[in-house]
């Protein structure tokens, strides 16, 4: 199963929250953050981000000029940490065009976003061993 997912601020549309994907029913799933498209982005924060090549230290609204959104990412919790023995959290700050592969029974969240709209697109496989026969 494919599909495309959209983050905003709006109640019920922040994030999807800590799970395991598919229940068993997956060998995995891969997420690809997608670009932003300029309805995605307000007036005043597109025309902004298409004129700035570079980051402007005096702006700290936004440390990216590719993205239109605030928060976000993905966190995963897997392994455990040796000293507490509780499972490690590993936080990436995804961008446009960053794939995260992740492994059946991996439990992880989309982060909340408090800005912006933010698109991903979310593929479920399944692996099918097929043997030859010889």
């Amino acid at each position: 199963m494919t599909f495309i997912t959209r983050y905003t601020p709006q109640p019920g549309e922040q994030a999807l929250l800590k799970h395991v994907d598919g229940a068993g029913k997956v060998d995995g799933s891969i997420v690809v953050a997608l670009p932003m498209d300029r309805w995605s982005q307000n007036n005043e924060n597109s025309s902004k981000m298409m004129m700035r090549t570079t980051p402007s230290s005096s702006d700290n609204s936004n440390n990216n000029n590719n993205h239109a959104f605030e928060g976000g990412g993905l966190t995963f919790w897997d392994g455990r940490d040796p000293t507490t023995k509780r499972p490690n959290e590993i936080h990436y700050d995804t961008r446009s065009g960053d794939l995260a592969f992740i492994d059946r029974a991996v439990w992880h969240q989309a982060d909340p976003i408090t800005k912006g709209t933010r698109w991903a697109l979310v593929i479920f496989y399944k692996v099918a061993i097929h043997h030859d026969q010889d």
